[in-house]
């Protein structure tokens, strides 16, 4: 694992890759802050206009409703949410911008370090069908955590699982396909990648955590990845 963290490590700081690593960066800030900007003003009209429906007949929701401080928490605490939001959702959409960038990074990391044929019959249907089992996955985990989300701390914990399974499944598919034939990435599914894989994508999860930091990386740990891919599954 230090060797291949070494060998990532230098492809990803040169030139070629630090231009790639840009993209997810730049194109997810651009898009979701846009999202965010335009989707806060609504969504405040939307949480005043479910108050005065619901509680408007209220002499202190009136009063409330015409005080600046409560009117300050109210945009504080929409804008505060959706830079949650952007974060959360920042991860998966660099996650899909450098998942085009994928099989430039496979092609790339073969031609300097293993330099083998490699089988693309792994069909596009194939994938497919594989990802939205896996999304229906996903959403079975996030129905089931859903009701601890409201327990203290616990919440914490607990949000963490169904969104590191579907980043961890993303990227499991998406380097795998790019590097194995049918065979052996339908091995490498039910293996799961491997304890180191699943290791690392939950590492890499955290970091992508981090504002900007994770968005940055993104392309860092598809590379990481798909050295462990090459040197577990093609025996190097």
């Amino acid at each position: 694992m230090i060797e291949i963290f070494r060998l990532s490590i230098a492809d990803f700081w040169s030139k070629k890759f630090i231009y790639l690593a840009i993209l997810p960066l730049f194109f997810s800030i651009f898009m979701l802050s846009l999202a965010l900007f335009l989707g806060a003003k609504p969504a405040v009209l939307a949480i005043f206009d479910a108050i005065n429906g619901y509680f408007g007949e209220y002499e202190i929701v009136k009063f409330l409703m015409q005080n600046e401080l409560f009117n300050w928490l109210i945009n504080a605490f929409v804008y505060a949410f959706g830079a949650y939001l952007v974060v959360i959702l920042s991860v998966f959409f660099a996650l899909f911008v450098a998942g085009f960038l994928t099989p430039i990074v496979v092609n790339e990391i073969n031609k300097r370090h293993y330099k083998i044929i490699l089988k693309n019959d792994v069909s596009l249907v194939f994938i497919t069908k594989i990802m939205v089992v896996e999304i229906l996955k996903f959403l079975g985990i996030l129905l089931v955590c859903l009701p601890l989300l409201f327990v203290p701390v616990l919440h914490f914990f607990v949000g963490i699982i169904p969104f590191f399974y579907i980043y961890y499944k993303f990227l499991l598919v998406d380097v795998a396909s790019n590097i194995l034939g049918k065979t052996k990435f339908e091995l490498c599914l039910i293996e799961g990648g491997g304890v180191g894989f699943v290791l690392s994508s939950f590492a890499f999860y955290l970091v992508s955590l981090l504002p900007i930091v994770g968005l940055f990386f993104q392309l860092f740990f598809v590379i990481f990845l798909t050295h462990l891919v090459f040197r577990r599954y093609l025996k190097f």
